[in-house]
């Protein structure tokens, strides 16, 4: 899903987006289906490292209210519950904004997570939502959970014509076969400024970061979804803090 919706979106770009403002382009009420939460990227080649993964659990996720919310899917009769992401009260407030599991029979198996956004950079920061979202599910009770396919509803989503020539070999579309498209024309015009192996790197620190990776400058470690646990950063970080107290 990760992969295709970033190629529709150079390939047929027309129809995705909807509108565009500079090198960003967005796309209004998308739903997306998937039969599978497999995430196998590595999180490395989009210049993640490790430590982000405990930003982004410290910025979505309130560990008590997780256990609880694992614990009273066992015993609920309605056909879906929620958990809530933490919300950011600053700026536009939180990207990522709840998970709805939903069932067919009254306490019968979990059988869907909704993803609920509402907004979503699909070229590099959703890569991290998805990592996020397999661990939710692997680690949800699989005593009442029978996970049978995951949609996701985003309200919008944007593409950063800048940010994604950094990563654009990951999704293996050529020049020739993207669309013409202002936007594509002004994403195009960044690439061969910034993006070619004589180009001077860029004084805009982010830029500079995805133009280091793009160009073998910087290397980063793999890192493998299949690799972060949820429970595993939270009680590690717990066992710490408790060591010192004593």
């Amino acid at each position: 899903m990760f992969l295709k919706f970033n190629q529709e979106i150079l390939t047929n770009t027309s129809n995705m987006l909807s509108r565009t403002n500079g090198f960003l382009g967005y796309m209004e009420t998308i739903i997306i289906g998937c039969k599978s939460w497999e995430f196998n990227l590595d999180l490395g080649l989009l210049g993640y490292k490790k430590t982000k993964w405990g930003h982004l659990l410290r910025t979505y996720i309130d560990y008590d209210k997780l256990l609880k919310f694992r614990e009273d899917i066992k015993t609920t009769s309605g056909m879906s519950y929620t958990f809530y992401f933490n919300q950011k009260q600053i700026n536009n407030g939180s990207c990522l904004i709840a998970i709805v599991l939903t069932r067919d029979i009254s306490r019968g198996p979990w059988k869907k997570v909704n993803v609920l956004y509402r907004t979503t950079e699909t070229q590099r920061r959703m890569a991290a939502d998805l990592a996020l979202i397999q661990c939710f599910i692997n680690e949800l009770p699989q005593s009442i959970c029978d996970i049978k396919s995951v949609v996701f509803h985003m309200t919008q989503a944007y593409i950063s014509g800048m940010v994604i020539n950094g990563y654009l070999g990951l999704f293996g579309v050529s020049e020739g076969q993207m669309d013409k498209h202002p936007w594509i024309d002004c994403m195009l015009k960044n690439r061969r400024m910034y993006f070619q192996p004589d180009s001077r790197i860029s004084t805009y620190q982010s830029q500079a970061r995805m133009q280091k990776l793009a160009l073998g400058l910087m290397k980063t470690e793999h890192l493998y979804p299949k690799d972060l646990s949820i429970d595993e950063w939270f009680l590690k970080r717990r066992k710490q803090n408790a060591n010192k107290k004593v």
